[in-house]
């Protein structure tokens, strides 16, 4: 599957997309938070000729504040993920057919094929590779080369939701199920989690994102 260097014109990432805007409120109150902070300690060390050391404890704890929520904040943000503008992640109507596409760790973009993906370790070197989540396996390209499983996970998550949207777009044979009716019919030797077959809202993997994090 070649991939490309520039999404082609339509298509937005992820972080441009509606569907990010409460991720995006989310980073923007923790930086006011983070700043507020380091600003008004600043200030009260100069009104009050603090010790030291209490700006010192203060500044620690800014620090670690913007280690544990920023990173996956700007993870999430920069989602490897795009979506024409048919897409039911944007809010016009489609006219269209929709398109989803995946950045991988080259930085290349590729258009995603029918089928639902999953990550699998890349023994040769290092990280997560993409693979069409079918009897195949066959592989897209590698993917990542962060050692963070649940953002990874995440980013599975949301890019299998994009493909079943679209393919609802278009009027598509939905593979995912076909790949459950084959797991039912199997002989035990290949066993996989499924999700569980409700309907799940546009925002929701974000959502529970955010709730993990409060």
């Amino acid at each position: 599957m070649a991939g490309m260097d520039e999404l082609p014109k339509g298509a937005l990432p992820f972080h441009q997309l509606p569907i990010s805007k409460s991720q995006k409120l989310q980073f923007f109150i923790t930086m006011s938070v983070i700043i507020s902070l380091a600003l008004v300690s600043t200030l009260l060390f100069i009104m009050f000729d603090l010790p030291l050391w209490g700006l010192t404890v203060i500044f620690g704890f800014v620090a670690l504040t913007s280690v544990l929520f920023l990173p996956n904040q700007i993870a999430i943000l920069n989602t490897p993920l795009a979506v024409n503008l048919n897409h039911p992640f944007i809010d016009d109507k489609p006219i269209g057919e929709a398109e989803v596409y995946v950045k991988l760790s080259d930085s290349k973009w590729v258009k995603s094929d029918k089928c639902r993906v999953r990550i699998n370790r890349d023994e040769m070197i290092g990280g997560y590779s993409l693979v069409e989540d079918n009897e195949d396996y066959k592989i897209i390209g590698h993917f990542s080369y962060s050692k963070n499983f649940k953002t990874l996970q995440t980013y599975v998550t949301l890019i299998n939701q994009a493909l079943s949207l679209r393919d609802a777009v278009n009027d598509e044979h939905d593979t995912f199920e076909d790949a459950r009716v084959r797991e039912s019919q199997d002989t035990g030797l290949l066993e996989r989690e499924w999700m569980e077959e409700e309907e799940i809202p546009v925002s929701s993997p974000i959502s529970r994102l955010m709730g993990r994090s409060e």
